[in-house]
């Protein structure tokens, strides 16, 4: 590509670090300008700030309250490419409105989230991270002289994306049963996995294992909250690698300091990044940094999906991972001949 003075902002907390992303926008002749953290729009300040005034794309991972004022900042704005699967964080609505493309990278990291939701549902329930505790404490098997067995289970799995399917198949090859909950029953899919449908209230009720992987929306936030967690075996644990914002944490807090479910394995949380929780101090709870995606390879693999996105668009075409076709015309105008 010939070069150009239309600049590409970067707001991501490893793009910058990963080599093949980095060369790809090296070599495509838009200047470059890295912000090297998850900072919001609006406390970017001096030449980030300018440079989000002046850029024709933004490559970013989940930037909180990237919303319509947020927006507004960017004059020139194009394209969102987010190197993460949801997009939650941007206001689509407002982005369509203003002619910017938004993409995601939906997908690109389904087979390591789902190889964590399982490595996070056997740390908790086969209590790894107790007996690690256990022993470097000198009390050998006192604390996991027993777990309750994966094998023969019934896992209830909400939502069936392409992480959580990727999920069934590892908590199948376990020896579990899986019941599913989803918007979109789809029985072709059903009878290829293995799987049967049920209603939300029927998985909670059944389910030795809850594991979360739907997607947020406005109805989605807190789909599982004190009445949720109430139908839940006292026996049963809950593992979320989705969202935090799905979960009504006070009344999982509630829930796990009474014992009222065995426990739970948690990646995501309403308030991130979190630095300190009351759910710190229980001992029926693993918790990780969001943490699911974050392998080498599929950080680079989502980064370069983003920064072909945003190049794409730039060039005139419409990205596949396009969130919001309807905003293409516009944006297409604003592309120069």
């Amino acid at each position: 590509m010939s070069g150009t003075s239309e600049p590409i902002l970067v707001v991501s907390e490893s793009l910058h670090a990963l080599p093949d992303a980095v060369a790809e926008l090296k070599r495509c002749g838009h200047p470059v300008h890295y912000v090297e953290g998850l900072k919001p729009w609006r406390e970017l300040a001096g030449a980030d700030r300018s440079a989000l005034e002046h850029a024709v794309a933004v490559v970013m991972g989940r930037v909180l309250q990237t919303d319509a004022g947020a927006l507004a900042i960017a004059r020139q704005l194009r394209v969102i490419a987010l190197h993460t699967s949801g997009c939650d964080n941007v206001d689509v609505d407002s982005a369509t409105r203003r002619g910017v493309l938004v993409t995601n990278v939906r997908g690109v990291n389904a087979e390591v989230c789902a190889e964590f939701a399982m490595a996070l549902l056997l740390c908790v329930v086969r209590k790894v991270l107790a007996g690690d505790h256990a022993i470097r404490e000198g009390v050998w098997v006192e604390r996991t002289h027993s777990s309750m067995d994966v094998f023969g289970s019934t896992v209830g799995v909400i939502g069936l994306g392409q992480i959580a399917t990727a999920f069934v198949k590892r908590a199948q090859a376990f020896g579990a049963r899986v019941c599913v909950h989803t918007r979109t029953p789809n029985a072709a899919l059903a009878a290829q996995l293995g799987i049967e449908y049920v209603s939300l209230d029927e998985l909670l009720g059944r389910s030795d294992i809850v594991a979360l992987f739907a997607s947020l929306n406005p109805q989605s936030r807190h789909m599982i909250g004190a009445r949720e967690l109430a139908l839940m075996k006292p026996s049963a644990y809950f593992i979320n690698i989705a969202r935090g914002e799905l979960v009504d944490e006070s009344a999982l807090l509630d829930t796990l300091r009474h014992g009222r479910i065995a426990g739970a394995g948690l990646d995501v949380f309403e308030t991130e990044p979190l630095h300190r929780s009351p759910l710190f101090e229980l001992d029926n709870v693993v918790v990780t940094p969001h943490q699911a995606g974050l392998t080498q390879g599929a950080k680079t693999a989502a980064a370069l999906r983003a920064v072909h996105n945003a190049l794409q668009a730039l060039k005139g075409e419409l990205p596949r991972d396009a969130l919001n076709p309807a905003a293409w015309p516009a944006a297409h105008r604003k592309t120069p001949t």
